[in-house]
C-alpha cells in the first residue's frame, strides 16, 4: 500500500512519458463517474482507514521533427547586393529538395524576442534553418548575438540586411510601432518576412502591406505563433469533434506588471497583450464578430493601460478579454461550452490544457536544456517549421493566420482603440525616423524586467 501511495505521488519522468507517446484521449468520462471512482481502501487488521481518489488521467502528447541532421551544403548564396542575385537564389533555392533546404532567416534587429527565436530554431533539425544575417543600432549587440549563434553577416543597417542575397527570409520583431517600416523594407528586397505581432499599428498600415506582399509574390506572416503550437491544434480538434458541445463563451486574461514607459514604446497594453486574446476568440468561434465593445483606463500620455473587451459572436455567443499593464491577472483562458470546458495557462502559449476529467500535457521540444528570456518561447519553434512549409510550398500567407486574419485583426484593434480614446500618435514613423528610434529602443529592450521577461 505504502508503495502505492509513493508512486501516486511521484512526478512523472521520462520513462513514463513514452507509454503516452502518440496517445488521444478516446474515453471521455463525466466529473460524476470520476467522482463515483473514488473508493475506500482498508489496510490490515487495525490498522488506519485511507480514503484514496483515482489521480486524475494525464496524457502526454509529444510532438517530433522528421529529417536528419546533417547540414545541407551549397547555401552560402551569390554575393552581391542587386535584388536580381537575391532572385537567382531563390531559385536556386527552390529547385533543392525538400528534404535538404536549408531556409536561411536574418534577423532585424537583436532583440531579446530575437534570441528567444534563435533558441527556438536551435531545437529543431539543423539542416532546416539557420541564421546567416542579424542586423542591430549597436555593433557590439550584433556581434555578441553572431558569436552566440555563428552568424556569418552582421550588420548595423537595416537596408544592408535587406540586400544580403544569403537571406531567404527575415524575423521582424523590434518595438510594435516600427514593424510596418521594416516589413516594407524587407519585401522590397524581395525577402520573405515573419514579422512579430501587431503587424501594423492600423487597418489602413495593413491593408498597404498586405497588398505589398501579395503583388510581389513573396510570403508574410504576422507572428501569431500561439496558432502553431500543438495545444491550439488539439484545441481545435475537440472542438471540431463537439467535445465541449456548442461553445458558448470565451473568458481570457492578461496582466503583467508593466513600466508607463514601456508601455508607451509598445503602443499600448492592447496592442501587446490584448491580440492574444482576439486571436483566441477567432480561432474559437472561426468567424467575424458582430459588435465589439470596450472600456479601459488611459494614462496621462493617452495609452491604454486597462482594457477590457468583449466580442459578441452569432448565436448569442460572447467573447471577453481582460488585459492590465497595472496588475498581474491570472492569465488564463476558459472556453466554454455546453457540455464541458477547457482551461488554459498562459494561452498565448499553453503546454496543459485542463478539461473536467484529464490534463493534457504537451511539452515543448528543448525543454529544461534551452532557455529563453520569455516564457514558454521555444513554442516558436512549430511557427519557424510553418513559415518554412509555406514558403517551400510556393504559398505567400499561412493558412494558421492568414492575411484575412491580420486584416480583421487590424480592423478590431482600430475599433477598440477608437472606443478607448486612444490617439495616433505612435504610428507616425517616416524611414528617416526609423534607426534612429530604435537605438533608443534597443537599450530599452534589452534591459526588460527581468520579472517580464519571465512571466510574458
Amino acid at each position: 500500500m505504502l508503495r502505492l501511495l509513493q508512486s501516486i505521488k511521484l512526478p512523472l519522468t521520462k520513462s513514463c512519458a513514452r507509454n503516452y507517446l502518440h496517445v488521444l484521449s478516446t474515453v471521455q468520462r463525466s466529473s460524476r463517474q470520476h467522482a463515483s471512482e473514488s473508493r475506500h481502501c482498508r489496510g490490515g487488521e487495525g490498522s488506519h482507514h485511507i480514503i484514496m481518489c483515482r489521480p486524475r488521467p494525464r496524457l502526454l502528447h509529444i510532438n517530433r521533427f522528421g529529417g536528419g541532421n546533417d547540414r545541407s551544403a551549397g547555401n552560402t548564396g551569390n554575393k552581391g547586393n542587386s535584388s536580381d542575385n537575391s532572385k537567382n537564389h531563390l531559385e536556386d533555392y527552390k529547385s533543392q529538395p525538400d528534404e535538404v533546404r536549408t531556409l536561411r532567416w536574418g534577423i532585424a534587429p537583436v532583440s531579446l524576442m530575437a534570441d528567444d527565436f534563435a533558441a527556438a530554431l536551435s531545437v529543431l533539425p539543423p539542416h532546416r534553418h539557420e541564421i546567416v544575417s542579424c542586423a542591430a543600432a549597436y555593433r557590439s549587440h550584433a556581434l555578441a548575438f553572431a558569436d552566440k549563434y555563428q552568424v556569418r553577416n552582421v550588420y548595423t543597417s537595416f537596408e544592408d540586411l535587406a540586400k544580403c542575397p544569403s537571406v531567404d527570409v527575415v524575423y521582424i520583431s523590434p518595438l510594435n510601432p516600427l514593424h510596418c517600416e521594416l516589413c516594407h523594407l524587407m519585401l522590397n528586397h524581395d525577402k520573405h518576412v515573419l514579422c512579430e505581432k501587431p503587424i501594423c499599428m492600423s487597418e489602413s498600415k495593413a491593408e498597404k502591406l498586405l497588398q505589398k506582399a501579395q503583388a510581389r509574390g513573396f510570403f508574410l506572416m504576422e507572428g501569431m505563433w500561439p496558432r502553431c503550437v500543438p495545444a491550439y491544434h488539439f484545441l481545435r480538434h475537440q472542438i471540431m469533434r463537439n467535445r465541449l458541445g456548442d461553445i458558448q463563451n470565451v473568458h481570457c486574461s492578461l496582466g503583467l506588471l508593466v513600466s508607463q514607459s514601456k508601455l508607451a514604446l509598445y503602443g499600448g497594453v492592447t496592442s501587446d497583450f490584448g491580440v492574444y486574446g482576439l486571436q483566441l476568440a477567432l480561432w474559437v468561434y472561426r468567424e467575424v464578430p458582430e459588435k465589439v465593445r470596450a472600456t479601459g483606463k488611459l494614462n496621462e500620455e493617452g495609452i491604454d493601460v486597462v482594457a477590457n473587451i468583449e466580442l459578441a459572436f452569432s448565436q448569442n455567443r460572447w467573447a471577453s478579454i481582460e488585459v492590465s499593464a497595472e496588475e498581474k491577472l491570472s492569465n488564463k483562458a476558459i472556453i466554454q461550452g455546453k457540455q464541458g470546458c477547457i482551461k488554459m495557462t498562459n494561452y498565448w502559449c499553453p503546454t496543459r490544457l485542463v478539461t473536467e476529467d484529464t490534463d493534457y500535457e504537451f511539452p515543448l521540444p528543448g525543454a529544461g536544456e534551452v532557455t529563453t528570456h520569455y516564457h514558454n518561447r521555444l513554442g516558436m519553434c512549430y511557427e519557424a517549421e510553418e513559415v518554412r512549409n509555406c514558403i517551400l510550398n510556393g504559398s505567400t500567407q499561412s493558412e494558421l493566420f492568414n492575411h484575412n486574419e491580420s486584416r480583421l485583426l487590424a480592423n478590431l484593434m482600430d475599433s477598440i482603440h477608437a472606443q478607448l480614446g486612444v490617439g495616433r500618435s505612435s504610428e507616425v514613423y517616416t524611414k528617416f525616423q526609423l534607426e534612429n528610434d530604435l537605438k533608443n529602443a534597443t537599450e530599452i529592450e534589452a534591459n526588460r524586467d527581468s520579472s517580464e521577461a519571465v512571466n510574458k
